[in-house]
């Protein structure tokens, strides 16, 4: 998931000079289904990371407190502890949601925890949010200079070269991938496969992703049996990394319609492996995939919409194959990893000034306590 994915960058390569990381390891291991659950283990889980943050504030001079923060009711409530805890040692707080939906969250709250939400926001330091279009879910909360934006970016040498043969002569492929739930619009992309093969005979299209929602595998299941389209879509379950990068390489477009987001991490995968991306302007997805530059951009949940934009791609193999060096163009110049490691360290050194991020100042050795999975 987003959080561990970020949190491995991070610290797979020691900080800058200047920066010290304490992590506390908030991973739990036991899979998805246990997200939001009410149960011993979750609790026992809880408890152990507000241990251990106990310890390094008391133990470790630790100055900032980063906390990757959830926008549900339970995960925000487990979060707020921390948040509480550092705002009682008198730290300096970071938070940063990977998502894009926090003010679904606020505004479907009731009285006393949308109470509560302002007053954590307002004992944070900075906050991080995916992309510019986010912004706007905590500047009712917190000063404009104090929301930083850090995109996604991760490295992936294996996939970016930008070059993809778009030979006249043979059928393309599309790839899905992403967990098989509802939110993520595979069953629109199953749904607009009939008109898109009733314009491009032959286009196969591959779905990788776990299926952690068994009634919604079932809803797929049935659609494509109904829809007469099982030798025209492949599902492959949960790739690992190998796999994937074979499946990305082969692809030659990007298909991703998902109904909420934040910034996907498989979006920038697909940046790096240079397809064009066909994707829908939630969360920040559209400062990634530029209409008509290296993708379009389709409305929401609308299967029809969906099958014609791709149909429209699959019948341009040039702007095709223009698009593809445009998504390899766009991923080097802003979503490598280096980019992501160097804006978010500007923040942790921002914070521990108390300055918004980019505001000169003299250097200064910062100590940061990390609370984020991995």
């Amino acid at each position: 998931m987003g959080p561990s994915i970020a949190t491995r960058i991070v610290l797979k390569k020691p900080p800058p000079a200047d920066l010290a990381l304490v992590h506390i390891d908030t991973a739990d291991r036991r899979g998805l289904e246990t997200l939001g659950r009410l149960d011993f283990g979750n609790f026992w889980q809880a408890a152990r990371i507000y241990m251990a943050l106990l310890f390094t504030l008391l133990f470790r001079r630790v100055k900032v407190v980063y906390i990757p923060i959830s926008q549900t009711t339970v995960g925000y409530l487990r979060d707020s502890i921390l948040i509480v805890m550092a705002w009682l040692f008198r730290r300096r707080i970071i938070l940063h949601l990977r998502g894009g939906n926090f003010d679904e969250f606020y505004e479907g709250s009731g009285r006393m925890m949308r109470a509560f939400v302002r007053w954590t926001l307002r004992r944070t330091h900075a906050v991080i949010v995916l992309g510019e279009s986010l912004r706007r879910l905590f500047s009712p909360f917190v000063a404009p200079e104090r929301i930083h934006v850090v995109p996604n970016g991760a490295d992936f040498p294996e996939l970016a070269n930008g070059t993809r043969d778009y030979d006249h002569d043979r059928p393309l492929k599309l790839y899905y991938l992403g967990n098989l739930l509802p939110i993520k619009g595979a069953l629109d992309l199953v749904r607009a496969m009939p008109t898109i093969l009733a314009r491009h005979p032959g286009t196969k299209l591959t779905v990788s992703g776990a299926s952690p929602d068994e009634a919604y595998h079932a809803q797929i299941e049935a659609a494509v049996r109904d829809l007469g389209l099982a030798d025209s879509i492949t599902f492959t379950g949960k790739v690992g990394r190998e796999e994937k990068t074979r499946l990305l390489s082969e692809a030659d477009l990007f298909v991703y319609p998902s109904h909420f987001e934040g910034h996907p991490w498989v979006i920038v995968e697909a940046l790096a492996a240079g397809l064009p991306i066909v994707s829908c302007d939630v969360g920040c997805v559209a400062e990634c995939v530029l209409h008509d530059q290296n993708g379009r951009i389709v409305p929401v949940e609308n299967p029809e919409a969906l099958a014609g934009t791709v149909a429209e791609l699959l019948a341009d193999r040039t702007e095709l194959a223009r698009m593809a060096h445009a998504s390899a163009a766009l991923y080097r110049a802003g979503f490598t990893e280096d980019r992501f490691r160097a804006r978010l360290f500007d923040v942790f050194r921002a914070a521990g000034r108390g300055q918004a991020a980019g505001e000169p100042s003299r250097k200064v050795r910062a100590q940061a306590s990390s609370v984020s999975s991995s």
